[in-house]
């Protein structure tokens, strides 16, 4: 458990299921869905990030979605 210094992000999905990333005073970000919470460095994040934005971008593209 960490003490939060800001809420990144807050949402919940149609299906109900709720995520909240949160960065800590130490320095480490939470990331939660539901009841499970991802522990990681800000690096580890946004390496997490990058991954995340260029499988989005190679499903748009395999799709032909792109406009």
């Amino acid at each position: 458990m960490g003490i939060v210094e800001a809420e990144l992000a807050a949402f919940e999905l149609a299906d109900g299921t709720q995520y909240r990333i949160e960065l800590n005073r130490n320095g480490r970000i939470h990331l939660h869905i539901d009841t499970i919470r991802i522990d990681m460095t800000v690096s580890e994040f946004r390496h997490f990030v990058t991954v995340l934005s260029e499988a989005k971008a190679n499903l748009v593209e395999i799709k032909g979605l792109d406009g």
